[in-house]
């Protein structure tokens, strides 16, 4: 007969996964044991493979999750035609820097623990994470129609880049609001730095 799950199952899950996600960004994952998680979880190792079966699948459902909650954020904001493209894209970095600085940790991990994904897993998250870089490309041409296609990716990853590291930086207690800052952030990009 199979294991019945306890009712908190699932709140488990997610508080194992946030310490995770804490001690991971923190130490790095292969700094990190399992132990390390299971006393930050005040519980034993073993009592942790009941939840996940690995490390590995530990990250991997951090990261995971976190570029899905990427995604559902993220696409419907930049795929609002009745939103003129640079709005959306102040939309976009307000958004995506509000997720940065909330969830710092996942983000954290997205930025530097790919590599410690399977290929298979690495592939997939990475796949995940690129569809809401593309995602930028039709504001970008409607703002510029003379973007060539090669430049596609690598304008994204400018508009992008201007915000990814911000959350090692960034504190709400020093003045400068995610709006304001995103709408900076868009005026640098779309009419440079001098204007």
């Amino acid at each position: 007969m199979p294991r019945l799950q306890a009712p908190d199952y699932h709140d488990k899950r997610e508080r194992i996964k946030a310490a995770a996600a804490a001690l991971f960004a923190n130490k790095g994952y292969h700094g990190t044991s399992i132990v390390d998680i299971a006393g930050a979880c005040h519980t034993v190792k073993s009592r942790l493979y009941y939840y996940f079966p690995s490390k590995n699948q530990l990250l991997y459902e951090i990261i995971k999750d976190h570029a899905l909650f990427l995604q559902a954020e993220i696409l419907p904001i930049i795929g609002n035609k009745e939103v003129v493209a640079r709005q959306r894209l102040e939309n976009y970095a307000r958004t995506l820097l509000g997720i940065n600085v909330k969830y710092r940790d996942q983000h954290t991990l997205i930025l530097g623990e790919l590599d410690a994904l399977s290929p298979a897993q690495n592939t997939e998250v990475s796949l995940l994470i690129r569809r809401t870089i593309e995602s930028l490309y039709p504001s970008l041409l409607e703002i510029n129609p003379a973007l060539q296609k090669q430049m596609y990716f690598p304008t994204a990853m400018m508009f992008v880049g201007m915000i990814n590291w911000t959350h090692t930086w960034y504190s709400a207690k020093g003045g400068l609001s995610v709006e304001n800052y995103a709408k900076q952030l868009c005026a640098t990009f779309l009419d440079g730095f001098s204007a």
